[in-house]
């Protein structure tokens, strides 16, 4: 698990959910023969999965906090197409059947219904078009409705309301944050 998505692990348990990363889900696509059909299953990869009772939820993870944020050209219907595209950077978002066949395998794996899986991107860093962005990813919809997207500071409010709990958590994130603020190194 990357750094960036061990930060979202945390998050995503603050709301009670079990947490797994990097699952792969196996999705069957037809490939581009025009002499005959003939298909090919690929494994695609979700960042994070979350599970509990009433929910199910599949994370794109992008921390981008290296270079200058996630952009419109990730994305089909987005993107300026006089521009270098970087669409394979956000498939699930970008290709409906690769999204609709990783959530049915998903509600087989886990048995969830359609309706109780929810779709999410968390972003560390966006470009200036942040609002058109997660305008963009509102109008996928799944059964539980239109994919959910966080920023860093809606992420890391959740972390830190970790922090706050008086049990003990054998996370290297939360006894990090633990740490700095019993040392007044964080104000909040």
């Amino acid at each position: 698990m990357e750094g960036f998505e061990h930060l979202v692990k945390v998050a995503l348990e603050s709301e009670h959910f079990i947490v797994s990363s990097n699952m792969k889900f196996p999705v069957k696509r037809r490939t581009k023969k025009k002499k005959h059909d003939e298909y090919q299953t690929s494994a695609f990869e979700i960042d994070l999965v979350g599970a509990r009772g009433d929910r199910l939820v599949l994370a794109s993870v992008k921390s981008y906090l290296g270079s200058s944020g996630v952009s419109k050209q990730g994305f089909v219907g987005l993107a300026d197409e006089s521009k270098q595209t970087n669409y394979s950077n956000h498939t699930f978002f970008n290709d409906e059947i690769v999204r609709q066949g990783v959530i049915e395998k998903a509600c087989e794996m886990f048995g969830y219904k359609e309706d109780q899986v929810e779709l999410r991107f968390y972003a560390g860093k966006f470009t200036n078009k942040k609002d058109e962005i997660i305008k963009h990813l509102e109008t996928i919809t799944t059964g539980a409705g239109p994919v959910k997207v966080y920023d860093l500071d809606m992420i890391l409010d959740q972390v830190l309301t970790v922090t706050e709990s008086k049990t003990y958590m054998n996370d290297p994130v939360v006894m990090t944050l633990k740490a700095l603020k019993q040392a007044g190194r964080i104000i909040q």
